[in-house]
């Protein structure tokens, strides 16, 4: 059984952050024999449900072994993964090496596990561990890759940041010696084991580990999150120094990164984005974040607390991997995992808190649109993510920031001939006719006296940067496949010269021989006359009689290639935010093939806003509401 159809959001989110990577090399574990054991059951457990997110978003066909002692980490909820085709359980002893070959070796160890400091506990991890080095040797394992912490280091002095080689001091009259002491020991096993066994090994440290929904061993933070997301008061000693966290989603992104990239014989720490805090600034923030809520009182006990040490991440870094989810985004999918599961998470305060208010905006621009094509009978339809969001949600996606209508090309072009006159002042249509310093393929409502600027427009100063609105044409191509490919192929050309020539850009397309006929036509080429050949390709089978294909050639939908334009000769009527819309009548086949499985959504840690704004000015639109009797202008104009 699939793992989205089994795990609740958050526990989704861990499992499969990793595995929704685009341009990332995951062939490199196709058809790999994984096998999976450790210290905790649910960190194994956890391990495997990654790996099964792999296999069932890349296609990937690893053979993932789980290996235990006894049958107690096949609890109730993991036991419906015993049916899949991917997936093995073995008991230790009664395991037969010989019989088998194993490209991975994954042990979880005693990262992020509450230790006993018993000698007991001792004798048994450090046996089970060479227990498990014994195994990969005779699986003739091509890599071994032990799951490790910050208790390994011992004790760090203030201000000082350790790195993989340096350690701190380790008092073995204390607890936190016994920590050090066993930490260290099981990987040093490791590296003798492996030297013993001729395999190669990484070691990956972690922080304090953290995890929305886990089972890890609680910590004092875990426990001070839930206090938060119940409005309890808690007490934490303030901390003098800092304190490196780790959460679950960057430790599984550096696990996969050490799968297929990482040097071996390796240890590298991994650090969550900007989450090495003292406990005060850590307080802070999510006072900042939770202020009716939080009830966190610092404490002075006269000593520094024990809490953890502050590790420097710098040689991941180095390698190309850095972490994703900042320490604001962490608090609050930790602080929401407790309060209601089932609950859809958002992250607060999108867009300096104007989200709600972005969407609004949004909606009287549809709401207008609407009044136009309705009066001048003009067919459109939601798009992309507008058209998702009504079917899933009757609404905007509540993390989007953006809407787009999309129409057919005669629709579209009587569009711009009337809705210069329709729109108010305040709206202005800009295309690449009616703005000079616009060279977008498509056409935008703005709102003048705004500025809703991307990363990527920001540079554009004399264009129109108000906040937008999208408007795409969807046009024929040929009926055969490689007349569709073509077609395809030269709107990419005249789109990047344009876009290239725009920014100032060289044009790399990942093949040089392309790329170099490209910039020679680029410099050639002055941006407008690029403009006119682009505009007469995505035209060029604008006269051709039952087409049976489409495409996005103005959108970013382009890359999704053509499709069947019958998915838009129908439309029916769907409620989107109280309101009446034109959908597509076959609108799950459209769906489908722009999102594939679209009932399903993104894992809550990637629910951010589509678009990297980085200046907003709403103006006089900062409070906008739908005037009250729109609805009755609407029915006039029909």
């Amino acid at each position: 059984m699939e793992i989205n159809k089994v795990l609740g959001q958050y526990e989704l989110d861990w499992a499969c952050h990793a595995a929704c990577y685009e341009d990332y090399p995951y062939d490199k574990l196709r058809n790999k024999v994984v096998y999976v054991a450790g210290g905790q059951d649910f960190f194994s457990r956890a391990v495997v449900c990654f790996l099964f997110a792999l296999n069932d978003f890349q296609k990937l066909n690893i053979k993932v072994n789980l290996v235990a002692d006894n049958t107690s980490v096949i609890d109730r909820v993991f036991q419906v993964f015993l049916k899949r085709d991917d997936f093995t359980f073995r008991l230790t002893d009664e395991f037969e090496a010989s019989e088998n070959s194993a490209d991975i070796y994954i042990y979880t160890g005693c990262c992020g596990k509450a230790l006993d400091r018993s000698p007991e506990m001792f004798f048994r991890e450090t046996s089970a561990i060479k227990k498990h080095l014994e195994i990969a040797g005779k699986l003739n394992v091509s890599k071994f890759i032990h799951l490790s912490d910050y208790r390994v280091y011992g004790k760090v002095e203030r201000g000082v940041a350790v790195s993989e080689n340096e350690y701190g001091t380790v008092d073995f009259t204390k607890g936190s010696g016994y920590d050090a002491e066993l930490m260290q020991t099981l990987e040093a096993l490791v590296s003798i084991y492996a030297r013993k066994n001729e395999f190669p090994y990484i070691i990956l440290r972690s922080g304090i580990l953290l995890g929305a929904c886990t089972q890890f061993d609680e910590n004092l933070f875990s426990d001070m999150f839930r206090a938060v997301a119940q409005g309890k008061s808690f007490e934490i000693i303030r901390s003098r120094k800092k304190y490196s966290f780790t959460y679950i989603n960057d430790l599984f992104d550096t696990l996969l990164c050490s799968m297929i990239k990482l040097k071996v014989y390796n240890i590298y720490n991994v650090v969550s984005k900007d989450f090495t805090l003292s406990t005060g600034t850590l307080v802070e923030k999510i006072y900042d974040l939770y202020p009716d809520k939080c009830k966190i009182e610092l404490i002075d006990i006269g000593r520094e607390p024990d809490y953890g040490i502050s590790m420097n991440a710098q040689k991941l870094s180095a390698y190309g991997f850095e972490p994703e989810i900042t320490a604001d985004e962490i608090i609050q999918l930790m602080v929401c995992s407790y309060t209601n599961e089932s609950e859809l998470f958002l992250y607060q305060h999108s867009h300096n808190g104007k989200l709600e208010n972005v969407q609004k905006i949004l909606l009287g621009y549809l709401l207008d649109v609407d009044r136009i094509c309705k009066k001048h009978h003009i067919k459109y339809f939601l798009g992309g993510g507008t058209l998702l969001g009504a079917i899933r949600h009757h609404g905007f996606i509540p993390w989007d920031d953006d809407a787009d209508i999309m129409m057919l090309r005669e629709d579209y072009n009587k569009f711009l001939s009337v809705a210069a006159a329709e729109l108010p002042d305040s709206l202005f249509l800009q295309t690449s006719d009616t703005d000079r310093y616009c060279h977008y393929p498509f056409a935008k409502i703005r709102i003048n006296n705004t500025v809703y600027a991307t990363k990527y427009s920001k540079s554009h100063t004399q264009m129109n940067n108000g906040m937008n609105f999208d408007i795409f044409a969807h046009d024929k191509t040929a009926d055969s496949a490689f007349g569709r490919k073509l077609h395809l192929q030269f709107t990419l050309l005249f789109r990047s010269m344009i876009f290239n020539r725009w920014n100032k850009r060289k044009i790399d397309n990942g093949h040089k021989v392309q790329s170099f006929f490209a910039n020679i036509l680029k410099a050639i080429f002055p941006i407008r006359a690029s403009e006119w050949l682009q505009y007469k390709c995505l035209r060029f089978f604008e006269k051709k009689n039952d087409a049976k294909y489409l495409y996005d050639g103005m959108g970013r939908n382009i890359y999704k290639g053509d499709f069947p334009a019958y998915y838009l000769d129908e439309v029916i009527e769907w409620d989107f935010e109280g309101y009446k819309f034109p959908i597509p009548k076959e609108y799950d086949k459209y769906l489908k093939y722009l999102y594939g499985d679209y009932s399903q959504l993104i894992v809550p840690s990637k629910r951010q806003t589509s678009h990297d704004i980085v200046m907003m000015d709403l103006g006089e639109y900062c409070k906008f509401d739908i005037p009250k009797n729109f609805v009755q202008k609407r029915s006039e104009d029909k």
